[in-house]
């Protein structure tokens, strides 16, 4: 029997964290995906970029679930309608595609709790709350606080939280 896999995306068009994890919790994948953002490339080609890698690393690790992160309700601006169209892309291509009819969608505060027990953590408190091993493998493939390190840390604890819940 092959392991069960579990993936996490912490959506976003400038750095979209992607993590899959096996049923033991090992990181065997992670990675973020930038869009394009060139003079006629716009945002839903942006979005459809996204959706079409993260369709790529589906056919590649097969996740048994997939989780992704809620919207943050309390934003206001264009980047939020943004980021509901992002997740309404990816949801509905997860779902029509890829037959996931059972997404898991935790909310930030939620996420932030299951991570540190503390639902209005600050990002440099889901990073230690990351495993040392789990940190120093972000460490080695480079990622820094500036390069998508906290993009790739709660894309792992979507996956974790997916993982435990499944």
């Amino acid at each position: 029997m092959s392991d069960k896999n579990y993936m996490g995306i912490d959506q976003s068009f400038t750095s979209c964290g992607v993590i899959v994890l096996n049923q033991k919790s090992k990181v065997v994948h992670s990675s973020t995906i930038k869009s394009p953002k060139t003079d006629g490339i716009d945002i839903f080609d942006r979005a459809w970029f996204i959706a079409k890698k993260v369709s790529d690393l589906i056919n590649e690790y097969t996740p048994e679930r997939v989780g992704l992160e809620g919207l943050a309700f309390s934003k206001f601006g264009d980047a939020t309608r943004d980021l509901a169209g992002l997740q309404f892309i990816l949801v509905n291509h997860l779902r029509r595609v890829h037959s996931y009819d059972n997404l898991i969608i935790v909310s930030p505060n939620e996420l932030k709790k299951f991570a540190t027990t503390r639902g209005n953590a600050k990002k440099e408190q889901m990073v230690d709350s990351l495993p040392k091993n789990v940190l120093e493998s972000f460490q080695k493939q480079n990622f820094k606080k500036t390069t998508g390190l906290y993009d790739v840390t709660d894309a792992y604890w979507i996956a974790k939280y997916v993982s435990d819940h499944s």
